[in-house]
C-alpha cells in the first residue's frame, strides 16, 4: 500500500476513535489496525530518510572531490 493511502487510512481511524462512540471491541480493533499502519508508515519514512542521507553524503563527497581538484590546480 502506498504511504499516502496508509496515512489517510490512519487519519480516518484516529478521527473515528476520537469522534465516534464506538463499542469497546470496535475501538480495540481500530486501535490495533492503526498501530499496524503507524508501524508501516514509520518504516517507510525511515527507509526514505536513509535514501536522502545517502544522497546528501554522495553530494558532499562530490563537493569535496571538486574542492580537492581545484586545490590541485593551484
Amino acid at each position: 500500500m502506498e504511504f499516502e493511502k496508509m496515512m489517510k487510512e490512519l487519519e480516518e481511524i484516529v478521527n473515528r476513535l476520537e469522534n465516534e462512540d464506538l463499542p469497546l471491541e470496535e475501538s480495540v480493533r481500530l486501535f490495533e489496525k492503526g498501530m499496524r499502519l503507524y508501524k508501516k508508515c514509520k518504516e517507510v519514512l525511515q527507509k526514505e530518510r536513509l535514501k536522502i542521507v545517502d544522497v546528501l553524503k554522495e553530494l558532499e563527497g562530490d563537493e569535496d572531490a571538486v574542492g580537492r581538484n581545484q586545490e590541485d590546480d593551484l
